[in-house]
């Protein structure tokens, strides 16, 4: 049976790997949102840039969407929201390895090749399946066969398919009915697909079935129809053991767990876990369940294996001080020299020759030029300005030669300015033996130096220019009996430095192992500590002993002696930091500075917690390499267009590689870095194709594609809520991008975003940053104001529009009657002439205590028809539907009276500052009124014609 599960997931892998390079890597992922500039595409063409437009198949829902419909939307949010193509890949693994694995269990004397045909149809079904989502369809209309057709052979599935099972579109069509097991026969196919096939659709609609459960009701249910249904005939199939465990505060942890329990899982069962997803804290899988024991077992000792391989290994830390010390493990002689001669030369390896940056001069310059020069180390001093420097800032970068050299200086001075300790000679002691051990005068510039430190490294290199020359200096020192040995290894039976190492990592490691043992079989976990002393992270109950240094380096994190927080010193005056840190937890944290050190940038401070799986779906991890490391990718990776830039995202890494997104970045402080890292962190999610959550505390299940617990009121306001479905996401970008736009523009800032982000007064800040961004551009700068007519022409369609916006919307539709379009370069001033004069009358009116309504219409309509008529501004008679000018000045006037001096202003002039906003949202609503062709020109008229119609 073990041979037949071998194959049979041997053929599996192999169908869906094809159908990955032949489908989705050469059609579905060239299927973009969006067009591209003849430029970026020669670009793109070139392999310079990358195509960062977000695949169509992942800006749609498979499960959990949105939709205006608050019925459809009420039931689209009681599942998790996942991508189309998320939902269709796991369909096709599903259905495939179920095939494979039943078909082969049922008569493994069948012909494979045969059978790996038949399976390249249930894929493309299977990939087929919810085509109605595809094509924008309702769920019960049938699926028409021209568009079936298109996209059957736009994504390679007509060549995918094997020649003998060459399908028409109608018996597509009847097989998709036969995995939608609702619409069985619904629409039969002039010449039915054959039976064989037919036969397979059933795993389709199983697996199918298992996603749609997973998302929506969790993990018991997919239990729970595995062991009833009747696609399956295999026992194995159906008897699954469930992992779920929620660790929120160890998540660098949880993903390597889960990374080794399904490699376990794969080479124990020869089958990849059936669902394994870490998201939101929580790591649920489903593994066989005869060898469930065994695969956890072996997956949290391959966790510790890691550990202890890559976190607590020998280490040498320099401090601020340019002190070095041994830490993490007790090496002999033979030990520390493999470890210097094999650690990577890179900037921390050059902070061993740190000295005092004032010997950075012309005159010591040309000294250790002239004693190391020979040996290819002749000094390369840094720029960059601080109190100490090091000679060889990039040692990497030195010649082969030159780089053994510095190595041995390196163990030299590892020792000889190692951090002084009880079983280490005093300092000048070291120094003093060293001198005896070579032999020779050192040279007085050297001696002469006041600073220990500094004295010290450049006697190192002294010490390895003689022995370089003199074998016997060399033994004397590196040698096996050599006064390095004495040092380290102790000598006459007495201690030496190794002694006072502390070797931390076994107890660590090991409280790691029974941490997720204990909580991998649902037992309580004992720290055994007791006290008032407990963990920074996760309040545990400690013993004293449970604390840190800044050498341990876990990622940026602190000791501080004062907090005001349970279990922390609270003296002010003391300068002794102290923190308690679990085991566990000072795994974590050091794990973190490992994964940040290899994925290369600056610590940025605590980050938030971000959650994004690395695998989702059935059989996620079929076409992984489950053993490979995690990638790290941060916003800026998957933003990043420019292939010459940095690291760059395809598109599809995501399906070949587990992932890490974005777990070391910070919500930065100002609001104008909040805006433009939230457009970065909506673009990643839909590049990267996985929901995206961030918390401030502790995790919680959420189905929603992105989600911000905390996220600020103003930027929630802004993108429609903490919590956005797929669907939502390209219009909560674009009002980030309008945000943006907002605050870079002089003028604008903060407080017009402060009013665009709240929908009850976004139409006036949409309406003033168009009338800035058009003014500026009548002056010559570019014209950046059309972002904010479309979205203006938004807002008229939406009914929603507050008490002050909707009146000034009216009265701006109502001036185009009496006043004629002012043309596309007219002035503000033009714009804005009706609603300036008739707000000017009403002031001057109030000043004389003018407070009836009827005689202040008067007042305005006298006002707007002098003016209209003398400045020849007045509309033609057919916009104003022959009524005269005089009557249609009244209705306006009494129309601003009533509905904005004393509605909107409450009977008084308003400030400088809403007064810029009402008259924005009256010249927008004033030049986008409907109009007829002939308002374009004015309508010229003779005195006594005017007299002639107001008379009428």
């Amino acid at each position: 049976m073990s041979d037949t599960k071998q194959e049979a997931i041997a053929l599996a892998k192999a169908v869906y790997e094809a159908f990955m390079r032949e489908v989705v890597e050469r059609h579905v992922l060239t299927d973009r949102v969006g067009a591209l500039s003849a430029q970026k595409q020669k670009k793109i063409e070139t392999e310079r840039d990358i195509d960062v437009r977000p695949v169509r198949l992942m800006t749609i829902s498979g499960k959990g969407g949105w939709s205006a419909d608050p019925s459809l939307r009420e039931r689209y949010a009681e599942s998790t929201n996942v991508t189309l193509l998320d939902h269709l890949l796991s369909v096709v693994r599903g259905a495939v390895t179920f095939a494979a694995l039943d078909t082969l269990a049922a008569n493994s004397e069948l012909d494979q090749d045969a059978l790996r045909s038949e399976l390249r149809v249930v894929a493309a079904i299977a990939f087929m399946h919810d085509l109605d989502k595809d094509l924008g369809l309702t769920r019960d209309a049938a699926l028409p066969l021209e568009p079936l057709a298109e996209r059957w052979s736009a994504y390679g599935l007509d060549d995918f398919v094997e020649p003998e099972y060459a399908l028409e579109p109608d018996q597509i069509r009847a097989l998709i009915e036969h995995a939608e097991t609702s619409q069985v026969h619904r629409s039969p196919a002039a010449t039915a697909p054959p039976r064989a096939l037919r036969h397979l659709m059933r795993y389709i609609a199983l697996a199918d079935k298992l996603d749609g459960l997973w998302l929506k009701e969790g993990i018991d249910a997919v239990l729970k129809r595995l062991e009833q249904d009747a696609a399956l005939s295999t026992g194995f199939l159906k008897s699954w053991a469930k992992i779920d465990l929620f660790d929120p505060h160890h998540p660098f942890l949880v993903d390597e767990l889960q990374r080794y329990l399904s490699a376990q899982c794969e080479r124990l069962t020869q089958v990849p876990p059936l669902i394994e997803v870490h998201q939101d804290g929580r790591l649920v899988m489903l593994i066989p369940a005869e060898q469930a024991d065994e695969i956890k077992q072996a997956g949290i000792k391959r966790l510790g294996k890691k550990l202890t391989r890559e976190l607590f290994h020998l280490r040498v830390n320099v401090s601020v001080r340019a002190v070095p010390e041994l830490l993490d493990a007790q090496p002999d002689h033979e030990g520390l020299l493999e470890y210097t001669g094999t650690v990577p030369l890179d900037r921390e390896f050059g902070r061993l020759f740190l000295v005092k940056a004032s010997l950075a001069d012309e005159f010591h310059t040309a000294r250790l030029d002239e004693l190391l020069g020979g040996l290819g180390l002749s000094p390369a001093w840094p720029k960059a300005a601080g109190q100490t420097l090091t000679p060889f800032p990039s040692p990497g970068e030195l010649p082969e030669t030159a780089q053994l050299h510095l190595r041995r200086t390196a163990h030299l001075l590892a020792l000889l300015n190692h951090k002084q300790v009880r079983e280490l000679p005093e300092y000048e002691s070291r120094e003093q033996q060293l001198l005896e051990a070579v032999g020779v005068e050192r040279p007085e510039w050297i001696a002469a130096l006041a600073d220990r430190i500094s004295r010290q490294v450049f006697t190192g290199f002294w010490a390895v220019a003689i022995a370089s020359e003199d074998a016997e200096v060399f033994e004397r020192v590196w040698g096996d009996d050599g006064l390095l040995r004495r040092w380290l290894e102790g000598a006459e039976g007495e201690p030496g430095l190794r002694d006072s190492i502390d070797s931390k990592g076994a107890p660590i490691v090991e409280a790691v192992v029974a941490h997720f043992a204990a909580a991998l079989t649902s037992r309580a976990v004992h720290s055994g500590g007791a006290g008032n002393k407990r963990c920074l992270f996760t309040d545990q109950p400690l013993t004293p002993r449970a604390t840190f240094t800044p050498a341990d380096k876990l990622y940026e994190i602190k000791k501080s002696a004062f907090s005001g927080r349970d279990g922390r010193l609270e003296d002010v005056d003391s300068a002794q930091g102290e923190a308690q840190v679990s085991p566990v937890s000072y795994a974590e944290h050091r794990f973190r500075s490992h994964v940040h050190a290899a994925a290369g940038g600056k610590p940025d401070g605590i980050p938030t917690l971000l959650s994004s799986p690395s695998t989702t779906g059935l059989f996620a991890a079929l076409a992984l390499a489950s053993e490979a490391d995690f990638g790290n990718l941060s916003v800026y990776d998957l933003a990043r267009e420019q292939v010459s830039k940095g690291r760059v995202y395809r598109g599809f890494d995501a399906y070949r590689h587990r992932y890490r997104v974005a777990r070391f970045e910070r919500m930065p402080e100002r609001t104008e870095d909040q805006v433009d890292q939230l457009r970065l962190l909506l673009r990643a999610a839909l590049r990267f194709g996985r929901p995206v959550h961030l918390f401030r505390g502790l995790p919680t299940q959420e189905r929603a594609f992105f989600a911000f617990d905390a996220m600020p009121r103003r930027l929630a306001d802004l993108i429609g809520g903490s919590q956005l479905r797929l669907e939502q996401i390209p219009s909560a970008l674009e009002r980030l991008e309008t945000a943006n736009l907002i605050l870079s523009t002089n003028g604008l800032g903060f407080e017009v975003f402060d009013r665009y982000a709240r929908p009850a007064t976004r139409l006036g800040a949409v309406c003033l940053a168009w009338a800035q961004l058009h003014d500026d551009a009548k002056d010559g700068q570019s014209d950046r104001s059309g972002r904010f007519w479309r979205e203006f022409e938004q807002l008229m369609e939406e009914p929603l529009m507050s008490d002050t916006e909707a009146p000034l919307v009216e009265l701006g539709r109502a001036a185009a009657r009496i006043q004629r379009y002012p043309g596309a370069m007219a002035s503000a001033n033009l714009e804005l002439l009706t609603f300036s004069l008739s707000l000017e009358t009403a002031i001057a009116a109030w000043k004389l205590n003018q407070r009836d309504a009827e005689s202040l219409a008067m007042a305005v309509a006298g006002e707007l028809e002098t003016n209209l008529v003398r400045r020849q501004q007045q509309s033609a008679k057919t916009t104003r539907s022959e009524v005269s000018l005089t009557n249609e000045c009244i209705a306006f006037a009494r129309r601003f009276v009533n509905d904005v001096w004393f509605g909107v202003l409450d009977g008084r002039p308003p400030a400088q500052a809403n007064r810029r906003v009402l008259a924005s949202i009256y010249r927008m609503s004033f030049l986008t009124a409907p109009r007829t062709k002939s308002d374009a020109e004015p309508e010229i008229t003779t005195e006594s014609e005017t007299t002639t119609e107001n008379a009428d």
